[in-house]
């Protein structure tokens, strides 16, 4: 069954990224989700999904529903949530993004928005849990000195559980680091050569961070540096004593109003920001402000000044 609108569906019930375009349930006779297929990254819309990975969920699910005790995750809330419910009723038809702005507002007004709250539906990734796209939850990789690697898991490895929440797929697995906190461990077990592992998944400080400037419903949080100018060539860069791949600019002869009245100057070489070390172009440092920092957020700009290192303090703004 294909839902268009979802004036009248219960939130609650099917809980997925409403950023999305896209999201497939499985459901049982009772409506308990079993499963849910979809689920992106800041890269791209589609590249976490395939017709072999839906179809992968598909029997995957089936074979969960034919076991004598199938399981599910709980719900969030048992209290049904229409979109109709979170403010003024829209004309025409409402985006799953606009219902998802219309519960943050609700959030902010109950004081409950906290600022984590921008990283929804993290990707194992983070982790260091990469998932292969045609077998949604078996490991294709794990990335050295993460989270995973620490616990022991190792590509080939299937994932059953995570979170206590049931891992057919990518959008699964999205869906049960949603619900895990900001800091501490989680539940994990996985299938390796037949045999049933389990293990406490670390959480390290910041795990949930990932660009989020793709998110409709995070229009009016994300920033901008408001600073920009040309990359410093490789011999500009060893003049000044640099590594060769870290991000350097010198700012445009144009300053930004909000940039110089934190102190930024016409010349200025920038390095970065917070003494964080970043490689790249301008471009790329700047898109990572954008989707890793939020507006409000004071962040330090790290400065080249005629020969002297400087911080200026700025507090980001759209």
């Amino acid at each position: 069954m294909r839902l268009a609108r979802i004036e009248d569906v219960d939130i609650n019930r099917f809980e997925f990224d409403l950023d999305l375009t896209m999201m497939i349930f499985f459901l049982n006779p009772d409506g308990k989700v079993y499963a849910r297929y979809g689920g992106r990254d800041s890269e791209d819309a589609d590249n976490r999904q395939s017709l072999a990975g839906l179809r992968y969920t598909m029997e995957s699910v089936l074979a969960m529903h034919k076991q004598m005790q199938p399981l599910f995750a709980e719900p969030t809330s048992a209290k049904p949530l229409l979109a109709n419910e979170l403010g003024k009723r829209r004309k025409g038809c409402m985006h799953c993004h606009i219902a998802k702005e219309m519960m943050n507002t609700q959030l902010v007004g109950q004081g409950k928005w906290t600022r984590d709250l921008v990283w929804r539906y993290p990707p194992p990734d983070n982790l260091g849990i990469v998932l292969d796209v045609n077998r949604g939850n078996v490991i294709k990789q794990i990335k050295p000195e993460s989270s995973g690697a620490k616990l022991g898991l190792k590509p080939g490895d299937k994932l059953q559980l995570l979170n206590k929440v049931p891992i057919h797929s990518f959008g699964d697995a999205q869906f049960a680091l949603d619900r895990a906190p900001t800091k501490g461990s989680i539940s994990v077990s996985w299938l390796r050569a037949e045999k049933t592992l389990t293990g406490d998944l670390n959480l390290p400080e910041g795990w949930r961070q990932t660009d989020y400037s793709w998110r409709a419903s995070m229009r009016g949080r994300v920033p901008s540096l408001h600073v920009n100018g040309k990359d410093l060539t490789p011999a500009e860069k060893e003049g000044f004593g640099l590594p060769p791949n870290q991000v350097a600019f010198r700012q445009a002869d144009t300053v930004h109003s909000h940039a110089r009245k934190a102190g930024v100057q016409a010349g200025d070489i920038i390095l970065g920001i917070d003494d964080r070390p970043f490689t790249g172009t301008a471009d790329a440092f700047l898109q990572w402000v954008r989707g890793n920092y939020v507006v409000g957020d004071r962040v330090l700009i790290n400065v080249l000044r005629e020969g002297r290192r400087l911080t200026i303090p700025m507090t980001l703004i759209q």
